[in-house]
């Protein structure tokens, strides 16, 4: 048996010294994945925090447009009242009231249809901007009605935006009840226009 133990002690050695070298490789290993362990856990909680604040910003989005929508469909079934006749009866006025005047400025300017250059008709000899003619020409296309429920309101131009801002949203006197008295016609768009901010913002 001493013989036996003797010869095997070579082998021992051996296999020893290779038990403490797997070790060491062990040791090292453990320390790289507990490493990857943490990076891959810092890395989850960064996902996790945005993960947070994207839905976040969708339900404040989704609660947005849930504001948004119905105003934008009152202002479509205001369209759909609407008739040939009323946008024919609109575009026949020679002297249009400035309500209907307001209005027909604002289309024109959310589908970037340019004034004409006439006149100052108070006679100091400047020119003024003025979106009649053209509003007429607007009016006259049989698919007027359908090209403002086709509008693309994804993609309305931020700086035609801030004029409607600027210019009609925050005029008194740009308000459909308003309007109305001077044409039932100009006030469906007038609700169309205000929607349309609505919705942008």
């Amino acid at each position: 048996m001493q013989t036996e133990l003797e010869a095997l002690q070579p082998q021992l050695l051996v296999a020893s010294k290779q038990v403490d070298e797997m070790m060491v490789v062990i040791k090292r290993e453990s320390k790289e994945v507990a490493e990857t362990e943490k990076v891959v856990k810092e890395d989850e909680a960064v996902s996790n925090q945005q993960a947070m604040a994207a839905k976040a910003i969708k339900d404040e989005c989704d609660a947005d447009l849930a504001e948004a929508t119905p105003i934008l469909e009152s202002a479509l079934d205001a369209l759909n009242t609407l008739t040939p006749q009323d946008i024919t009866l609109v575009k026949s006025m020679k002297n249009p009231p400035p309500a209907v005047k307001l209005v027909m400025e604002a289309i024109c300017i959310l589908k970037g249809v340019k004034p004409d250059r006439v006149p100052d008709p108070s006679g100091s000899g400047k020119k003024i901007e003025d979106y009649w003619g053209p509003a007429k020409k607007l009016l006259g296309d049989i698919k007027f009605l359908q090209s403002l429920h086709e509008y693309n309101k994804d993609n309305i131009p931020a700086n035609l935006m801030a004029i409607i801002r600027q210019r009609y949203i925050t005029n008194p006197d740009f308000v459909p009840e308003k309007i109305r008295t001077a044409s039932t016609a100009a006030e469906g768009m007038c609700k169309w226009v205000c929607a349309m901010d609505k919705y942008d913002t």
